[in-house]
């Protein structure tokens, strides 16, 4: 599957259940991500909430982008 491929079948929730899943460091590291992007770097350091995640990742620049590098990340690990 190609990760064009893997962008598609994901959904804004189950991106923010994988955001949310992650251990520490990780977990906060991709939220504080999400959060700066989205808010363009006004974000004031607060660990965002699932639903304010899920808003954000409904824009489908910001959804790709968090779900390649989310991809990415993971499979560097595997």
């Amino acid at each position: 599957m190609s990760c064009y491929q893997a962008v598609m079948t994901r959904t804004v929730e189950s991106l923010a259940d994988a955001l949310f899943s992650l251990d520490e460091p990780w977990r906060s590291r991709f939220l504080t991500l999400v959060a700066t992007r989205a808010t363009r770097w006004a974000w004031d350091e607060q660990s965002p909430t699932h639903d304010q995640v899920t808003v954000w990742l409904g824009d489908r620049s910001l959804f790709r982008e968090v779900s390649l590098l989310l991809d990415t990340w993971n499979g560097s690990r595997s």
